[in-house]
């Protein structure tokens, strides 16, 4: 594997000013789910299984061995205090615009804040990330805690003094584990590696780091599973036969098929596939990740842009080639991720195409230059 060169804090990225643009971007997510999604959206069931666990005036519904706690943690400040459906969806509006908040900041020393800002709006703005931000489901919150640990990642194998960076590694890979625990693991894999195989990187502070996140926060799902069903072994086993059985399916077509507006599972996913053209920015996505990772690579910050893109298509490999259905919600994790190297492709081509740059496009080049932001 080739020595990646070191993720360093950009002058342009500390310098971009304010996080208020970052602020705007997330009051603007919250503000359209309480305008265009909360209203009347009604309880799914598998909300109402999460929030039943910690719900004390209605009886738990069954736990099957896929799920994991995180979601029931996250609402029970609120289902402690009332049943109120709207509540509900305001509560975690509001908590899905600050999550998003703290993890576009997570990155402000490795962007700048428009670049942030633009991935920000690009992965808030599909509306899959809108229809879920108010809902008590996993995927949302694994995509912004996916989000903040590989930011915290690159933070800390740059700057061995970053210790913050180094605990909020480990804090946001054990949030990820509470909701995904088998996310947590894909997400973590290219990290591990990178820790591993790059020179540089090579600290046991970045590796005690991952393994401490994901035994913290799949501390609670391992437990369960010695308890109720004989252990972690014989608990994947379980969510296996409940989810179909895990093994070669390549379930490609059955995403493009939920990309219009659903189904929101797809199961078994045997609808036509109508609104084709509602897929355009989705095969547009990866040809735009290869451009930011490639004008990265020209800017010398090659790290930046492929790590999040690795740990991307990590976290989407069990969903693309290992079930035999879908539901646009399982991808979330994977375009949050995915939006920091598209975003650097689109800041680069707007840079191209300015009048007066005469030099090849760089990300992050300094006030100075007549193609800077």
């Amino acid at each position: 594997m080739p020595i990646l060169p070191r993720p360093r804090p950009t002058r342009a990225g500390v310098a971009a000013g304010s996080t208020l643009l970052l602020a705007g971007v997330a009051l603007a997510f919250t503000v359209a789910q309480l305008l265009f999604v909360a209203p009347g959206l009604h309880l799914g069931w598998d909300e109402s299984v999460y929030a039943s666990q910690v719900a004390p005036h209605i009886p738990s519904a069954y736990f099957s061995a896929p799920r994991a706690r995180g979601v029931s943690v996250l609402v029970a400040p609120l289902t402690l205090l009332t049943s109120s459906t709207l509540a509900l969806r305001v509560y975690l509006a509001v908590l899905s615009g600050a999550g998003l908040f703290l993890a576009l900041r997570v990155w402000r020393r490795l962007r700048p804040v428009p670049v942030l800002a633009l991935a920000g709006v690009l992965f808030a703005g599909l509306w899959v990330t809108q229809l879920y931000g108010p809902q008590a489901m996993p995927n949302l919150w694994t995509a912004l805690s996916g989000l903040a640990a590989v930011g915290c990642f690159l933070r800390a194998a740059g700057d061995r003094n970053d210790r913050r960076a180094l605990v909020g590694l480990g804090l946001a890979l054990a949030a990820a584990a509470l909701f995904r625990p088998t996310d947590a693991v894909w997400l973590s894999l290219p990290m591990a590696a990178a820790g591993l195989f790059v020179r540089r990187w090579r600290r046991p502070a970045l590796l005690a780091a991952i393994v401490a996140g994901l035994a913290l926060g799949g501390a609670q799902w391992i437990v369960e599973a010695y308890l109720s069903y004989g252990g972690v072994l014989a608990r994947l086993h379980r969510s296996s036969v409940i989810e179909g059985g895990l093994g070669w399916h390549v379930a490609i077509g059955d995403q493009l098929r939920t990309l219009a507006g659903g189904p929101e599972l797809c199961r078994p996913c045997t609808v036509p596939w109508r609104h084709r053209t509602s897929a355009i920015w989705w095969f547009m996505t990866p040809a735009l990740t290869l451009g930011g990772v490639l004008a990265a690579a020209r800017a010398r910050r090659l790290a930046t842009s492929l790590l999040p893109a690795l740990c991307g298509l990590s976290i989407a490999v069990p969903y693309l080639l290992l079930i035999d259905y879908a539901a646009p919600r399982f991808l979330l994790p994977a375009y949050a991720l995915l939006a920091v190297p598209v975003a650097d492709a689109l800041a680069s081509a707007t840079r191209s195409v300015r009048p007066g740059c005469g030099r090849p496009p760089l990300l992050w080049q300094p006030r100075s230059s007549r193609c800077s932001w």
